[in-house]
């Protein structure tokens, strides 16, 4: 299978972290028209800060903890220019678990569910990583 296939679900993710810098601008905003914020609270993010802010922000950050070891990954299958339709439907069950995380956090943001999505995600880039890891071995 093609690699550059693998490309595909790594834009959906970076899609996804265009939204959230959207998203999180917005509520940044609008907690300061509102004077929900101090102005100074954007100087290092310290002092008090609406919920919708703070669980914003959060969800922004995790962008870039998971996710990058999955951008490591797709550089990988990419640069050995082969990748199987096993490791393509793990690429993209990826990318839809990091959708669903985002979705539970900014909405009901049930701490169980979002731990199951997470550890779902993170279960994923574990058997990719073994994966890796056998392809590697083989070349």
């Amino acid at each position: 299978m093609e690699s550059y296939l693998a490309i595909y679900p790594a834009l959906t993710m970076i899609f996804l972290t265009f939204f959230l810098y959207v998203k999180n601008r917005m509520d940044a905003g609008r907690a300061y028209r509102s004077k929900e914020v101090e102005p100074t609270y954007f100087k290092v993010y310290n002092g008090k800060a609406p919920h919708y802010l703070e669980t914003s922000r959060q969800t922004l950050k995790n962008q870039f903890e998971l996710p990058v070891i999955f951008y490591f990954f797709i550089l990988l299958f990419i640069n050995f220019e082969n990748i199987s339709i096993f490791e393509l439907i793990l690429c993209w069950l990826f990318s839809i678990s990091r959708y669903l995380h985002v979705y539970i956090r900014l909405s009901s943001n049930h701490v169980p569910y979002r731990a199951k999505v997470f550890t779902f995600g993170l279960i994923i880039l574990c058997v990719l990583s073994f994966d890796l890891i056998i392809k590697i071995s083989k070349l």
